[in-house]
């Protein structure tokens, strides 16, 4: 089978609705019911979602209560463990209540092979029981048969239901990087696709508070991730009604996702196309966007303010949140402060150095770095980074909390020359991987390579 296949969008989406689980259904290919396939029953995606969708479906086809015990284990393990790591600036809590609703169901598959492969996969990792591997695969194999079924149908490409069930392999496809040795970004690929086809539907593209629109967000974080893992532009569309870069009054999930959003404008300042844009033009957009991230923590209401903000006992400060959001907001906001000032083309007094650095592009990584950035700015850089990561470490409750800690450490981790400081940084490594399967192997041999570390301490 052709994976690029399962993420690949019909070339025609000729109907303008999106269906939802309650509309597949099961059509026989011939005149034997016993050999058939899914279907599509586009219907208008033009109300948030709710539980109590399930609860209005004229015919019975739950999958409840389950007839194997480990499938049950592994449907709640999703409920209660993994869908808050998506959740993290949705009021509505799509993934912890809508999409187990639609899953169980019956009407939709795909969803629940996503869940419970997703939760094969964490399990085989963390628990000590004992769960095969090869049981996640087993579940995504049938995602994945089924993908290539529908995905050619007119309509498919719009299902919130698919898009939610892309979103959730993806993050079996982070940590599957430990066993592939490298980010294959199929889903990544998959969920631009889907927010592209809202985009260009001609009905509204998405619904605040529809599980299309919960998925947007968690694509968008996912994208982030990837970016700044690979030092690349971010690929998700964001011209669209969901995007908010006001500064208006907003709930907090609004505050929060407005720095994930400026989070993506600034990587995409650093890492998109400048070959048009001139020197100066390109100051501007700096300065724009300088003037975006003050006037975003400016603004930031009471409600955000941390429980606790104090010296923490080792290399990184003790910074409580009550709400994921909360963490989620703060850290986005600080991980565009640091690229902002990486990547400030404004020249500096007797720095030139530091301008032809910016000029080549340096990479990060590169030893030539810490030589063009002063150590008042080399100063700033290591106590951005010291919050996100102390962030990180004193909400564990949001496990994100410590993927975006991680995100740090592998961008700007090679400024800090302190022994301390990188043996807390390898740590953090160490332990989310451990605890959350989120693979950073590759990032720790990076940081020991530049840091200079002997090598039997690798």
């Amino acid at each position: 089978m052709q994976i690029d296949h399962v993420i690949s969008p019909s070339s025609s989406i000729v109907s303008p609705a999106s269906p939802t689980d309650r509309f597949f259904r099961r059509v026989p290919k011939s005149d034997s019911d016993e050999d058939e396939i899914l279907a599509v029953e586009p219907v208008q995606d033009n109300a948030a979602a709710t539980p109590d969708d399930e609860n209005q479906q004229t015919v019975d086809n739950s999958v409840l209560p389950f007839s194997d015990g480990l499938e049950a284990r592994l449907f709640m393990h999703f409920v209660q463990k993994l869908a808050t790591w998506l959740d993290l600036c949705d009021p509505a809590q799509s993934f912890e209540r809508i999409v187990p609703a639609r899953a169980q169901s019956g009407n939709c598959p795909i969803l629940l092979n996503a869940i419970l492969a997703l939760s094969a996969r964490h399990m085989s990792h963390i628990s000590n029981c004992d769960y095969p591997q090869s049981l996640a695969l087993q579940y995504s194999q049938k995602c994945f048969d089924d993908l290539n079924r529908i995905l050619d149908q007119p309509g498919a490409i719009l299902d919130e239901n698919l898009f939610a069930a892309a979103i959730i392999l993806r993050v079996l496809e982070e940590m599957d990087v430990k066993d592939t040795g490298r980010d294959l970004r199929t889903h990544l690929i998959g969920i631009k696709r889907f927010v592209e086809a809202r985009v260009e539907s001609l009905v509204p593209g998405f619904v605040p508070g529809s599980l299309s629109a919960a998925s947007f967000w968690v694509g968008l974080r996912q994208e982030i991730y990837s970016a700044v893992m690979t030092s690349q532009a971010v690929h998700i569309s964001l011209l669209h009604s969901l995007v908010d870069r006001s500064l208006k009054q907003a709930d907090d999930y609004t505050w929060a996702n407005r720095a994930v959003v400026h989070c993506a404008d600034v990587l995409n300042f650093c890492f998109g196309e400048k070959s048009e844009v001139g020197a100066k033009r390109r100051t501007e957009e700096w300065v724009e966007l300088n003037r975006r991230s003050k006037q975003w923590i400016d603004g930031l209401p009471p409600s955000f303010r941390p429980i606790f903000d104090g010296k923490g006992n080792g290399a990184f400060p003790h910074i409580c949140y009550w709400r994921s959001c909360h963490v989620i907001g703060m850290q986005h906001h600080l991980l565009a402060e640091l690229f902002l000032v990486h990547y400030d083309p404004r020249p500096l007094v007797n720095e030139p150095d530091r301008q032809l650095a910016v000029s080549q592009e340096l990479t990060h990584g590169s030893q030539r770095r810490a030589e063009w950035l002063t150590g008042q700015l080399q100063n700033h850089i290591q106590e951005l980074v010291r919050r996100v990561c102390g962030i990180g470490l004193s909400n564990e409750w949001t496990p994100p909390s410590m993927f975006t800690a991680c995100m740090v450490i592998a961008a700007f981790g090679d400024l800090f020359h302190d022994r301390q400081d990188q043996e807390a940084m390898i740590e953090i490594l160490k332990k989310t991987e451990k605890d959350h399967l989120r693979p950073t192997e590759e990032v720790q041999k990076k940081m020991r390579v530049t840091w200079g570390w002997p090598q039997h301490n690798r």
